[in-house]
Protein backbone atom coordinates (compact mmCIF):
# COMPACT_ATOMS: atom_id res chain seq x y z
CA UNK A 1 0.00 0.00 0.00
CA UNK A 2 1.30 3.73 -0.60
CA UNK A 3 2.36 5.18 2.42
CA UNK A 4 3.91 8.35 3.30
CA UNK A 5 7.06 8.74 4.73
CA UNK A 6 7.68 8.27 8.43
CA UNK A 7 9.00 12.16 9.12
CA UNK A 8 5.68 13.27 6.48
CA UNK A 9 3.01 15.08 8.87
CA UNK A 10 -0.54 13.93 8.70
CA UNK A 11 -3.74 16.04 8.71
CA UNK A 12 -7.23 14.60 10.03
CA UNK A 13 -9.62 14.81 6.95
CA UNK A 14 -13.49 13.69 7.26
CA UNK A 15 -14.96 12.39 4.26
CA UNK A 16 -18.63 11.37 3.18
CA UNK A 17 -19.66 8.99 0.75
CA UNK A 18 -22.53 7.09 -0.37
CA UNK A 19 -23.78 4.41 1.24
CA UNK A 20 -23.17 2.02 -1.46
CA UNK A 21 -19.39 3.22 -1.65
CA UNK A 22 -19.19 3.08 2.11
CA UNK A 23 -20.23 -0.90 1.80
CA UNK A 24 -17.86 -1.23 -0.73
CA UNK A 25 -15.00 -0.17 1.91
CA UNK A 26 -16.61 -2.81 4.02
CA UNK A 27 -16.05 -5.43 1.41
CA UNK A 28 -12.52 -4.01 1.41
CA UNK A 29 -12.18 -3.70 5.98
CA UNK A 30 -13.23 -7.41 5.42
CA UNK A 31 -10.51 -9.03 2.82
CA UNK A 32 -7.85 -7.45 4.88
CA UNK A 33 -6.09 -6.16 1.91
CA UNK A 34 -5.99 -2.19 2.51
CA UNK A 35 -6.50 -2.13 5.88
CA UNK A 36 -8.53 -3.13 8.80
CA UNK A 37 -10.97 -0.75 9.21
CA UNK A 38 -13.04 1.75 6.38
CA UNK A 39 -10.64 5.03 7.64
CA UNK A 40 -7.37 2.61 6.74
CA UNK A 41 -9.01 1.39 3.69
CA UNK A 42 -9.99 5.03 2.50
CA UNK A 43 -6.43 6.06 3.44
CA UNK A 44 -4.60 3.80 1.05
CA UNK A 45 -6.92 4.02 -1.74
CA UNK A 46 -6.65 7.96 -1.83
CA UNK A 47 -2.60 7.65 -1.18
CA UNK A 48 -2.20 5.08 -3.73
CA UNK A 49 -4.21 6.76 -6.78
CA UNK A 50 -2.57 9.92 -5.38
CA UNK A 51 0.74 8.69 -6.26
CA UNK A 52 -0.45 7.36 -9.63
CA UNK A 53 -1.81 10.58 -10.61
CA UNK A 54 1.48 12.05 -9.61
CA UNK A 55 3.65 8.93 -11.63
CA UNK A 56 1.78 9.48 -14.63
CA UNK A 57 2.52 13.26 -14.45
CA UNK A 58 -0.95 14.81 -13.97
CA UNK A 59 -0.18 15.80 -10.25
CA UNK A 60 2.17 18.58 -9.63
CA UNK A 61 5.01 17.70 -6.92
Amino acid sequence: MAKPPASQGTKPFTVVLPEKAAQRLEVLVNSGLYGSNRAEVARNIILQHLQELWKSGKLPD
